[in-house]
Parts: structure tokens; sequence; C-alpha cells
């Protein structure tokens, strides 16, 4: 992997400062993903609209990709940042309901950890 293919990683101070775009972006992808799910109820998988918003979706993924974070789950919002914490490659995981930056996952784990509880030590 070159160098510009490596996977950024941040810190939590550049994760805290990413967020107010990150969490426009991630409140736009719930949106648009809880619109895509009454259209599918309303009209099925093939619609103008259903295209829409599919391709809405995949532009505020990509967006996020280019940020070097990755939506991991459209109906919260949840937003994956790869980082390291305490000399661990982790992922700082945040939520649009949440002030700042406060859980991470370890690698192969969906549990959240608070970062600054005694397990994350």
């Amino acid at each position: 992997m070159s160098a510009s293919q490596e996977e950024r990683r941040f810190s939590i101070r550049e994760a805290e400062q990413a967020l107010p775009l990150v969490r426009s972006i991630a409140r736009d992808a719930a949106d648009k993903w809880k619109e895509l799910i009454r259209v599918r109820e309303e009209f099925g998988n093939s619609s103008p609209e259903h295209d829409r918003l599919t391709r809405e979706l995949s532009d505020l993924d990509a967006e996020l990709k280019t940020l070097g974070c990755h939506l991991k789950d459209f109906e919260s919002g949840l937003v994956e940042f790869p980082g390291r914490h305490r000399k661990r490659d982790i992922q700082f995981s945040w939520m649009p309901d949440e002030e700042g930056i406060r859980f991470f996952v370890e690698p192969g784990s969906n549990i959240r950890l608070d970062i600054f509880s005694e397990q994350a030590r």
C-alpha cells in the first residue's frame, strides 16, 4: 500500500475538529435514509425518487470517505474515524446525537467502549 493509499489515522482532537462537517453529513444521510425507507414502502425499489435518494446517499458516503471516516450505519448516522488511542489502533465511534468523540471500537468488534472508562486504559 502506498503512502497515498494508507488509511488516515485521527487523533481524538482531529476527529473532534472534523465533527461540525461530519455531523452535517451524517444527519443528512440519516434523513435521506428515512426518506428512502418511506419511498421503498410506498413505491418499491424502482422509482425515480428511489434512484435519486440512493445516489444522494452514495454521494454522502463518498464525502465522508474523502474526509477519512466511514459511515457505518445510515439509519443512526454512526460514523467511525480510524485512529490510535493509548498506542492501539482503534475506530473512534460517534453518532449525531453525541456532543463529541467519547467512544471507540476495537478492530473486529462492534462494541462501543467509553474512551474515558477504566476498560479503555
